[in-house]
């Protein structure tokens, strides 16, 4: 039996995994699926998931209030309902006399007191009969996956496909899910954890310009070996169009600047993720690769200057357990 069933609009689909995250961080187990197994239909599946759940979480925010099929999860679990605001828009006629947990203020951070207020409404109904402790923030609990098309939510059938939410199972296994946490996050973004040089080059290009969620220093350096071998090879595929005798460059540098401009956007998103792993602004990547930039125009101690500015960001000591911007990439 599961014991806790969320439903959401597929657009705050990376606040309902945070949201599934943390309540897993509590011991709980965590219905949030869009896999519906062959030779079942929608009604039945999420009827039988709802029915079997001890608390269904119903998440309020401007989609949701106007998707038919999140109003319809939530009267179908209306005797174990506990609803949770995103925003400021109210729940629908008919729901709003249950009190709902505000988590509009909330950004991700498990020490929040509306967080913890929350946590205990779910877990006094979802185990009454377990003593109750203070929630601690969790740790990434060992997850399990199913492979996730890059949509959030449930597919639809045609004509309900634009209303439908989404509802993820135990949270994918981070190294092949393609959301941040805060999917990342998620959104988050989505977190994904990669454990050998391929599978965290793969990561960079699933997390291509989505920079929530954090980086370990290995996926940093490993992203950084990746570049610049490539960037080697291309500006020696260059040189087949040959070199010109007055500048010494080749004379077409057009597959360098192919490269460039593809290794941009995962460069600047796995330097965001690194910051985060140290508890910093991604903003501060920006600056890094604007350095980078000006350092090419000065010359060599400009080049120098951008050059100390990235390998200090891949040598920063990571936070260790989660921080504001999501949980440990090295929890297991």
């Amino acid at each position: 039996m599961t014991d806790v069933f969320i439903s959401y609009a597929r657009e705050d689909a990376a606040q309902a995994e945070r949201i599934a995250r943390g309540l897993e961080g509590q011991g709980l187990s965590v219905f949030w699926d869009n896999e519906i197994p062959p030779g079942q239909t929608w009604a039945d599946y999420i009827e039988g998931k709802l029915n079997q759940c001890n608390v269904a979480v119903v998440l309020w925010s401007e989609h949701s209030t106007k998707s038919q099929w999140v109003r319809e999860e939530a009267r179908m679990g209306r005797n174990k309902l506990i609803p949770a605001k995103l925003d400021n828009h109210e729940a629908p006629f008919g729901f709003g006399d249950v009190q709902a947990a505000d988590l509009s203020s909330w950004g991700g951070d498990y020490n929040h007191p509306q967080w913890a207020r929350f946590t205990n409404a779910v877990l006094a109904k979802a185990r009454p009969n377990a003593p109750s402790a203070a929630p601690q923030p969790p740790q990434q609990p060992p997850l399990q996956h199913q492979p996730q098309p890059q949509s959030s939510g449930w597919q639809a059938p045609p004509g309900q496909q634009q209303q439908q939410g989404g509802w993820q199972t135990p949270p994918p296994n981070q190294n092949q899910q393609q959301q941040g946490w805060s999917n990342s996050g998620q959104s988050g973004g989505a977190t994904i954890s990669a454990s050998s040089p391929i599978e965290y080059i793969q990561k960079c290009f699933r997390l291509y310009i989505d920079g929530k969620g954090r980086a370990r220093r290995a996926e940093y350096w490993w992203w950084a070996l990746f570049s610049i071998v490539l960037s080697i090879v291309a500006g020696i595929a260059d040189l087949a169009f040959g070199i010109n005798p007055y500048t010494g460059l080749p004379n077409s540098q057009i597959l360098s600047m192919v490269v460039g401009l593809g290794l941009l956007a995962p460069t600047v998103s796995v330097m965001s993720r690194r910051l985060h792993d140290a508890a910093k602004s991604g903003w501060i990547a920006a600056g890094a690769i604007a350095l980078s930039i000006l350092g090419g125009l000065l010359g060599v101690l400009g080049g120098l200057l951008s050059l100390a500015a990235l390998i200090a960001i891949g040598v920063l000591p990571p936070t260790v357990g989660p921080n504001q911007y999501g949980p440990d990439p090295k929890a297991p």
